[in-house]
């Protein structure tokens, strides 16, 4: 019958799937709780202009409304990260010191990706205030043992740090349109089109570099292909050096951990190490994160910040 049906890509979770969800949350917050996160709740609505400041994809998978009372465009809740940021912004009230929260909750999103559900159960944490290395490796230990405790035991882990990226592009000469489409082609992995737009400027020994970073992937190896682009990159050899100390810390605890180079993924507001996770019977990430310092910077506010998120609903369906 016509009304039992749903839009596309949205589902109802049944009994037996609804019941782990809620087990995996459960367990999940009281992890993170452990290891000194304080649980929030965002709201599920907030101001169309305030999802603005953090970058046009974002504004583009939001669901817009009217609120009926003020007459103003309002946005449905589709990525509880920027709203934890929020909510930590008001609760520091400018003090420097650090903060840790978690959530869990639901988001809509405009666009079904890989065919997977527009409605996710997002579940995540983030860590405020510290732009240490020993913060990224927290909260990427912390993601393993929740996956773990998810009963995934294989699991890979895949770095880039978009400061890499950023300091070579900062050196190639593109109109905003073109730059838009070279950042695109390399979303999409597609290096014939980067050359094509990169050809203009002739030999240039950075949007060579630029290039070479579509072939800088797999296991640990790549770091001496990508220490060898450029030995003068101080921002390069900063990079290589904090993502081998990570290599070490990671394998420790249960993770092997490969390499994408050429994955901006995020670069709207992600800056430095990123991350996604993945393992075997699962077609796509099953985990994704990273530090987006000054991710409110448009709105006058500085804070450096990492954290992870996972739909619980798509893992749900898969195991």
């Amino acid at each position: 019958m016509s009304q039992w049906r749903l839009p596309n890509n949205l589902e109802d979770l049944l009994p037996s799937k609804a019941i782990k969800l809620e087990t995996f949350r459960r367990a999940l917050i009281d992890l993170f709780a452990s290891n000194g996160y304080q649980y929030i709740m965002p709201s599920l609505l907030e101001y169309e202009e305030s999802l603005k400041a953090h970058g046009k994809d974002l504004d583009i998978d939001t669901y817009k409304v009217v609120d009926q009372l003020s007459g103003r465009m309002m946005g449905i809740s589709s990525d509880l990260t920027t709203q934890a940021s929020r909510v930590d912004a008001y609760l520091m009230q400018g003090a420097e010191k650090e903060s840790k929260l978690c959530y869990a909750g639901p988001v809509l999103r405009t666009k079904s990706k890989n065919g997977h559900s527009r409605e996710l159960f997002q579940v995540g944490l983030e860590y405020f205030g510290s732009a240490a290395p020993a913060a990224d490796l927290e909260v990427l230990t912390i993601l393993i043992n929740s996956l773990q405790l998810l009963g995934i035991k294989e699991i890979t882990i895949d770095l880039n740090d978009l400061s890499i990226f950023q300091s070579i592009i900062q050196h190639i000469n593109l109109n905003a349109q073109e730059k838009d489409d070279l950042l695109q082609a390399m979303i999409l992995k597609d290096k014939s089109s980067a050359s094509s737009l990169l050809i203009q400027l002739g030999n240039n020994k950075h949007a060579d570099q630029l290039l070479a970073l579509f072939n800088l992937y797999g296991d640990s190896s790549v770091i001496k292909e990508l220490s060898a682009l450029d030995p003068s990159n101080r921002v390069l050899m900063n990079a290589i050096k904090k993502l081998d100390e990570l290599v070490l810390a990671l394998t420790n605890v249960g993770a092997k951990v490969t390499f994408d180079f050429s994955d901006i993924t995020g670069y709207q507001y992600h800056s430095g190490l990123v991350f996604s996770a993945y393992t075997d019977g699962f077609t796509a990430a099953i985990a994704h994160g990273g530090r987006y310092d000054n991710l409110n910077e448009s709105l006058g506010l500085k804070r450096p910040a990492t954290g992870f998120s996972l739909d619980l609903r798509y893992l749900v369906n898969n195991l």
